[in-house]
């Protein structure tokens, strides 16, 4: 990947990662706020869940800015926003009680139809988990072109070849 490119996929990366991170922890934290006034902090744990992702995602850039293998950070990265978009799919639907699963795409107690139908309704009726998981979805694409990147390239910055080499050439027959 051209420099340039790289510089500004990475970029656009940390300001989507960082714009999901204050997404949840916006809020996980009113929520969560709501609980322990409560009493009851951790009768919903997808709140706790939210606030601690969030911290999850500032302390991956922070390694990254002190130096981790970018490598290991983009992994991280790509976890964090699947477990977003599947978790959103497997934990975000309508709840009863004290239940954590329940399945955004359950149509009991709807007339939406196909459970496609259901999940797309629930998407588009709330704009803070439509944007949420546009920005995820986004950021999971550039975290992954960012993580090939690292792992097809060597330290120099060439792409390497089939056989390990980063030169691609014979040593041999070099004049």
């Amino acid at each position: 990947m051209d420099e340039n490119v790289d510089a500004a996929v990475r970029v656009g990366a940390l300001q989507l990662v960082l714009v999901t991170a204050a997404i949840h922890l916006w809020i996980g934290w009113q929520r969560l706020f709501v609980y322990i006034r409560a009493g009851t902090p951790f009768v919903d744990p997808l709140q706790v869940l939210f606030v601690l992702s969030s911290i999850a995602v500032l302390a991956g850039v922070g390694l990254a800015a002190w130096g981790l293998r970018r490598d290991y950070v983009y992994a991280g990265g790509v976890v964090l926003m699947l477990t977003y978009l599947l978790g959103w799919v497997f934990l975000g639907g309508h709840r009863a009680g004290s239940e954590l699963i329940a399945p955004a795409w359950e149509t009991t107690g709807h007339a939406h139809g196909p459970a496609i139908v259901t999940l797309f309704e629930h998407l588009v009726a709330d704009w803070l988990l439509l944007s949420s998981k546009v920005v995820e979805a986004t950021a999971l694409v550039l975290l992954l072109a960012l993580l090939y990147g690292e792992r097809t390239t060597d330290d120099d910055g060439a792409a390497a070849s089939p056989d390990g080499d980063a030169g691609g050439s014979d040593p041999g027959t070099d004049a």
